[in-house]
Formats: structure tokens, C-alpha cells, sequence
């Protein structure tokens, strides 16, 4: 079994380009705007690097980042998360790499991979919150698990479990 973890990357680029908008920032009120975002960029660019650190000896895991984007109207987001995910999906289905899919989105833009999958034999199960996975994205699934479901009990022992195994508890 292996795990694919997709997210965003806080690069150098991105931090040139906050920088840049917080340099050319004409209204305190944009100044005030740019600074936080760039205060929260590095907190989370800090938090990022510890998590994945934390994951490096962690067996059949594999990080697959996309440099996270900026723009001064949309803030920071990601860009390229979601292709990387529905290539990775049918170019393994198709070498028979899996036969049951787990996927933590219900990302509408992973509609038509799923159904290619399926289409290659593939079980498709998804974690999700109900309010955030797209309708249809429930219907392509074999099984939807809804995470807010599940109990504090039960994740606060999962939590432990892999708190303690990475000594930080």
C-alpha cells in the first residue's frame, strides 16, 4: 500500500511576490493586508516544514508539491494540485498499481478520473465532510465516509497513536 499526500508548496517565489505587493502597497489599508498575509505565509510555511520533516521516514509515503501561487485579489491558492492528483489516479489504475482508491476530497475537478477508474475496475471510497463534497462526487463513489461523523473519540485515539509513535507525546 502507498500514500500520496498532495498539497502546496511555500516556495521563495511566492515570498517575492508578497514581498513585491507589500513594497508596492499604496493604502495602509493594503499594507496592513499584505503584512498579514505575508506574517501568516511564514507561519505556515514554518508549520509545513516540520509536518513534512515528520513524514520523511514514514514507509510507502510519498509528498507530491505544487508550488502554492499568489495574486493581491485571490490571496494565496493553489494551482496544478487537483491534475496532479486525477494523472496520478488513472495512470495507476491503469498499471494496475491499485485496486481500491482512497481519496480525502470531494473535489468536483477529480469527477471524470473517478470515472475512469471506475471504468477500469477500480473501488472508489471517499473521506470527505458532507458539506464540501460535490454531489456528484458521491454518486461515483463506492463508499462516502463522512468525517464529521466520526467521533472525537475515535480520532483523538488515532491522534495519540501516531503522536506517540513519532515521540512528540
Amino acid at each position: 500500500m502507498r500514500t500520496y499526500l498532495y498539497t502546496g508548496e511555500y516556495t521563495d517565489s511566492l515570498f517575492k511576490k508578497v514581498k513585491d505587493t507589500l513594497s508596492d502597497a499604496k493604502t495602509s489599508q493594503d499594507k496592513q493586508r499584505s503584512q498579514k498575509i505575508f506574517d501568516d505565509l511564514l507561519k505556515h510555511k514554518e508549520g509545513q516544514k516540520k509536518f513534512l520533516e515528520s513524514n520523511e521516514t514514514f514507509n510507502f509515503f510519498e509528498v507530491r508539491k505544487k508550488p502554492l501561487q499568489f495574486s493581491p485579489t485571490k490571496g494565496i491558492f493553489q494551482k496544478g494540485v487537483d491534475v496532479q492528483i486525477a494523472v496520478d489516479l488513472v495512470s495507476n489504475a491503469f498499471l494496475k498499481n491499485y485496486d481500491i482508491a482512497v481519496l480525502l476530497s470531494g473535489d468536483i475537478d477529480l469527477l471524470e478520473s473517478l470515472k475512469t477508474i471506475k471504468g477500469l475496475g477500480k473501488q472508489v471510497i471517499i473521506f470527505s465532510h458532507y458539506r464540501t463534497v460535490a454531489k456528484d462526487m458521491r454518486k461515483e463513489t463506492d463508499m462516502f465516509i463522512d468525517m464529521q461523523k466520526l467521533e472525537d473519540k475515535y480520532l483523538d485515539k488515532f491522534s495519540h497513536v501516531f503522536q506517540k509513535k513519532n515521540g512528540t507525546i
